[in-house]
């Protein structure tokens, strides 16, 4: 089993203790994980609050240096994008010490569309399509984070341009290569109602055509989904190809064959 590599506990929007997700971790003999609790510059109910950050810090480092500990354990932070605030964000990010940073887009100004889906209703699906795109493209190419995380997480509730991505997912896996950024291939897109990966198979043959390296992530929020639908993920990703995914130490990635 591959490292898994986005989780959240309850210093943010998850339910369990480190100290859970390291036994769940150890029963599914996954040797690896990094916590990604959530951390934003504007202040928002699923993200942890700033003042918890030394207390994460100190939660993971104990667990990291337990020399009883069955598997690795990485620091990590999934941190939203935002446009007009990377030197905030780069500034909270440089103060904790990361093993990586995952980026990720939930807002289009100051609508929360990951989780507000009164909107969609009321939208130009093509725009709001086009606009994500183009944050997490930006994300990308700030510099700030290792990984992009949920990629095309604007398909969360089954709605749909009415043009073809292809376009799209080649533009950004192009950019992706450009910036350098690794994308996570993560599961928890398979219980959501869209009930595919984030990224898709289509996204994904793209980012395997620029050769985008991959992690993988659970984006569990409860002990029992860590590692959810690892078997499948690493099949489709050997199956275009990847022989490897990537890990992280202290913001340095190295190699792990698939």
């Amino acid at each position: 089993m591959l490292p898994d590599y986005h989780m959240h506990t309850f210093l943010s929007d998850g339910k369990d203790t480190h100290e859970d997700m390291v036994v769940s971790a150890a029963y599914k003999s996954i040797p690896e994980i990094g916590f990604t609790d959530h951390i934003s510059v504007k202040p928002v109910g699923w993200a942890m609050d700033i003042s918890n950050i030394p207390l994460m810090v100190e939660k993971v480092n104990a667990l990291k240096q337990d020399e009883k500990s069955p598997i690795l354990v990485k620091l990590g932070g999934e941190i939203d994008y935002f446009p007009d605030r990377e030197k905030e964000i780069a500034a909270l990010i440089n103060s904790i010490p990361f093993d990586y940073t995952i980026g990720s887009v939930h807002f289009i100004d100051d609508w929360n569309f990951d989780t507000d889906i009164r909107p969609y209703d009321q939208i130009s699906i093509d725009k709001f399509y086009t606009n994500y795109f183009k944050l997490v493209q930006q994300s990308a190419k700030s510099g700030l984070f290792d990984a992009i995380g949920h990629c095309d997480l604007a398909k969360k509730f089954c709605y749909y341009p009415s043009f073809r991505l292809e376009r799209l997912y080649e533009e950004t896996a192009k950019v992706f290569r450009k910036s350098g950024v690794v994308v996570e291939l993560n599961t928890s897109g398979r219980i959501k109602p869209c009930a595919e990966f984030y990224p898709s198979a289509v996204f994904l043959e793209k980012l395997a055509k620029y050769k985008v390296p991959i992690c993988l992530g659970s984006d569990a929020h409860v002990e029992q989904n860590i590692g959810q639908f690892f078997d499948e993920a690493i099949s489709e990703l050997k199956a275009l190809g990847y022989k490897e995914v990537v890990k992280f130490t202290k913001r340095k990635r190295e190699a792990q064959r698939i």
